[in-house]
């Protein structure tokens, strides 16, 4: 992101599919649907964090 800011890199063009994952994200936290503390702490727990 730092190098987009900085000038270093030109545009970002999404592929189809990060363009429909965007969307879905986009989608449920319209809804509401978000991952539940639990949830969080379990994948932080995952990663050692």
């Amino acid at each position: 992101m730092l190098a987009v800011l900085d000038g270093e890199q030109g545009l970002v063009v999404l592929s189809p599919e990060e363009k429909a994952s965007f969307a879905k994200s986009l989608a449920q936290a319209a809804r509401g649907e978000f991952a539940s503390d639990e949830r969080i702490r379990a994948i932080w727990a995952k990663h050692g964090l």
